[in-house]
């Protein structure tokens, strides 16, 4: 028996199938689950999308109704017989009884009547020239 055991092949594991009906199985119904799955979560965040919108169109509704009432406070609130009610009302001003019209016999000042900072400089005027160092950061190329 000893030289039998000598002769025979070594015994090896058994292989196993690469293919089985059990493992086609377990793979269709995990692909089938994760597809399920992928679109509930894809309805479920296009239905959160969709309840943003009509958020947002609801809040702009709002906001344009509010927008139109303000607008038409703004006009009743300047309305002329509202501030000459007010006048009268709350400051005691009545209407001038008498206008009296001044005339001026001196002409109007050819300039505009600004202070000297806020007047444009005319294209005429003499500019002064920029320092040397102002001259070299406008001419530098990363300006």
């Amino acid at each position: 028996m000893a030289t039998l055991d000598r002769l025979a092949p070594p015994a090896s594991p058994p292989v196993a199938q690469a293919w089985n009906p059990r493992r086609a199985i377990v793979a269709a119904l995990f692909a089938a689950v994760t597809i399920a799955l992928l679109q509930v979560v894809q309805s479920s965040s296009f239905a959160h999308t969709g309840q943003k919108l009509q958020d947002i169109e609801a809040e702009r509704t709002r906001l344009s109704a509010e927008i139109h009432q303000l607008e038409a406070e703004v006009a009743a609130l300047s309305s002329l017989d509202r501030t000459e009610r007010a006048a009268r009302d709350r400051l005691g001003m009545v209407p001038a009884v008498r206008l009296e019209y001044v005339s001026v016999g001196v002409e109007a000042p050819a300039g505009a009547l600004l202070p000297r900072p806020l007047i444009i400089a005319s294209p005429g005027a003499q500019r002064q020239p920029l320092p040397w160092w102002q001259t070299l950061l406008q001419s530098l190329p990363f300006r």
